[in-house]
């Protein structure tokens, strides 16, 4: 089952920072990641407050992979560098099932939320009937309905889902389709929460 590492980063010192991102793809690639979402100006708000300065979204085989990406002695070091020079928070969540990405030609777009539902029966209709607009849209869940394990900093997600389209535009036209309105203000009505659209890397 695919593994995902969600960054939440806000640098402080830029030149510093600069080392770390030159010499970080080096380390979680030896651990098989993918970078679906890197780096800054990748999002937007679609809801809520959450608007990440530096987003990443890596992708790993499994969470014993991702974990031993961050526990290794090489990001360790890292690590270090990357606090000297930031502040923010990390997540790794386990997906929904082996990931196949979208078209190669197209860059994908993601959908992330954060989402603390207040009233489980009335969300539980939403989660129901979402599946098939998604679909619809050419859309897959990479990761639905679980916490995330959090590895530094204070953001613990009460829910999180990420799900991946071909392009931002077909994002876009599910997040506005008629199919998902009358769903949209159902789960509005049943939580509360944040949602970002991130361009891939």
């Amino acid at each position: 089952m695919a593994a995902y590492v969600i960054g939440d980063i806000k640098v402080t010192d830029s030149d510093t920072y600069a080392k770390y991102a030159a010499r970080v793809p080096a380390s979680s690639g030896a651990f098989g990641c993918k970078y679906l979402v890197r780096g800054p100006g990748k999002c937007q708000t679609a809801e809520g407050d959450w608007l990440p300065e530096r987003f990443v979204l890596a992708e790993y085989e499994s969470m014993e992979t991702a974990k031993a990406w961050y526990n290794s002695p090489e990001y360790k070091e890292l690590t270090k560098l990357r606090q000297s020079a930031s502040t923010g928070t990390l997540v790794v969540a386990e997906g929904v099932e082996p990931h196949v990405p979208s078209r190669e030609t197209v860059t994908a777009a993601y959908l992330i939320g954060d989402i603390d539902v207040t009233d489980p029966d009335t969300y539980a209709k939403y989660a129901a009937g979402v599946p098939d607009t998604v679909a619809a849209y050419g859309g897959k869940y990479l990761i639905r309905g679980v916490s995330g394990e959090v590895l530094e900093g204070s953001w613990t997600p009460k829910r999180l889902v990420v799900l991946e389209f071909e392009s931002m535009e077909q994002l876009k036209s599910w997040y506005d389709s008629a199919e998902y309105a009358d769903l949209k203000k159902l789960r509005q009505s049943a939580s509360k929460g944040n949602l970002i659209f991130a361009e891939g890397a």
